[in-house]
């Protein structure tokens, strides 16, 4: 005779959900305003001409914490898998080493942009009258790296080793240290970018040592263990760090491709409209990110406990939450486009009309963002790396320059706006391919 199945225990819960993200998205989330804000000081203290240059800067930030990112979510990820199996002697050398290894990779960056300055601005796209300004903000910016790029990395293990509130915590002293900063470097004693740049360092040097403290006082579930290297873990580690390392790069090569595109087909006023666009968009894309890296180490802990019904309900959670809240940004941007605008250029402005126009046709993108970014992160948590991967580069690079190239080409200038909502629908097919082919296979289902 048949045996009724039993139904599942539930292990899992909206409240624990909400412990992890909330503090993840709150963030990310301040961790946006306060690069907006750098944006609002730098084009009031100095000019929208300074501002263009910091834009044009911005991949090169994006490719530090992009190298940041493909280290610690990785790591992230194999020391919430060994504290779920009950090893956290190997979750503590794991960790002490890639902060170690992240620290050199910093140094390493530093000599590049002071050794050869010019060459890095000229790739970036420097023109006449942002050269200086460029060479000023990055080798500024370019001398804090360790703190950049090590806070960052304490940051997301903060979260996995059962502290998410510390990030918050730490996150939001830097924000509140780079505003003031900020207000005194750059409006008061007129430093211009180099000002501002200096405010972002010190900023995350707060950050940093706040991070620093907490691990050293030993709350942390993970703890620093220095042991013999063992570098053969980073044929784990870099695999699972892939996807989100191509989502924080791609977003350096966005910028990159737009304002390379932008110069050619609609000029420098693009560049000033896209500076804003870019910040908006930075601001969505962290909402998600931050809801990705709150549901991660809920996911792997389950992982290696066995109990993927918990890793689905946290994926589902995270879907719902993170794909709402980027429809929500994309209502505002269509609602309350004048006044996201108003808050880096003057009303009388000629870029002004032209910015809110281009803003509404980007904001389509947010429609699909959340389920292509949160797919690939529970992906990587899930330890399938093949997946995360192919998502993260498709949409950060193929689909995204064939969609952009081509919009430009067929409709001009008014194309280039439309294309990140094309790239995020190409990438939507991808995603659910994936997500159809590890349901069949009973390795990843969308259901419990």
């Amino acid at each position: 005779m048949k045996q009724p199945k039993t139904k599942q225990k539930k292990t899992w819960s909206v409240r624990e959900f909400l412990r992890f993200v909330v503090p993840s998205v709150a963030s990310m989330f301040v961790f946006s305003t306060y690069t907006i804000v750098d944006g609002i000081f730098v084009t009031h203290g100095v000019g929208e001409l300074a501002l263009a240059a910091v834009n044009l800067c911005m991949p090169f930030i994006n490719a530090m914490f992009a190298l940041a990112v493909l280290l610690s979510v990785g790591t992230s990820t194999v020391c919430a898998i060994h504290i779920g199996r009950g090893e956290p002697e190997q979750a503590n050398k794991t960790f002490t080493q890639n902060a170690l290894v992240v620290g050199a990779c910093a140094l390493l960056l530093t000599l590049l942009v002071h050794l050869f300055p010019n060459a890095v601005v000229e790739l970036l796209g420097a023109t006449e009258g942002t050269r200086a300004y460029m060479i000023s903000y990055l080798q500024t910016v370019s001398s804090f790296a360790v703190f950049f790029m090590v806070s960052y990395c304490f940051e997301v293990l903060v979260k996995t080793g059962g502290h998410p509130a510390v990030s918050v915590i730490g996150v939001s002293v830097c924000c509140v240290t780079n505003i003031v900063l900020d207000y005194v470097f750059v409006m008061k004693l007129h430093m211009g970018v180099t000002g501002a740049a200096l405010a972002t360092g010190i900023a995350q040097a707060m950050s940093f040592l706040i991070f620093l403290i907490h691990f050293l006082r030993g709350r942390s579930s993970i703890k620093f263990r220095v042991s013999r290297p063992f570098p053969g873990v980073y044929r784990r580690i870099l695999p699972l760090g892939l996807s989100e390392f191509s989502s924080e790069f791609a977003l350096g090569y966005t910028t990159f491709l737009f304002n390379r595109v932008i110069r050619a087909y609609i000029g420098e006023t693009g560049i000033v409209s896209y500076s804003l666009i870019g910040y908006v968009n930075t601001l969505v894309l962290m909402l998600v990110v931050g809801t990705t890296q709150g549901m991660q180490p809920l996911v792997s802990l389950n992982l290696g406990r066995g109990d993927r019904a918990a890793c689905r309900g946290y994926y589902r959670y995270a879907l719902t939450g993170g794909v709402a809240a980027a429809a929500a940004c994309f209502a505002v941007c269509q609602i309350f486009p004048e006044w996201i605008v108003s808050l880096l250029f003057d009303r009388s402005s000629p870029t002004f009309a032209y910015t809110v126009g281009a803003l509404r046709a980007f904001s389509c993108t947010f429609l699909l963002m959340g389920f292509n970014v949160l797919s690939a992160g529970y992906f990587t948590a899930m330890e399938l790396p093949l997946p995360a991967m192919t998502v993260a580069l498709a949409r950060g690079f193929v689909t995204v320059t064939v969609a952009v190239t081509a919009l430009a080409a067929r409709f001009g200038g008014d194309g280039i706006w439309y294309a990140p909502a094309a790239n995020e629908a190409l990438c939507l097919l991808l995603t659910g391919a994936f997500l159809l082919i590890y349901r069949r296979r009973a390795a990843l289902t969308l259901r419990g």
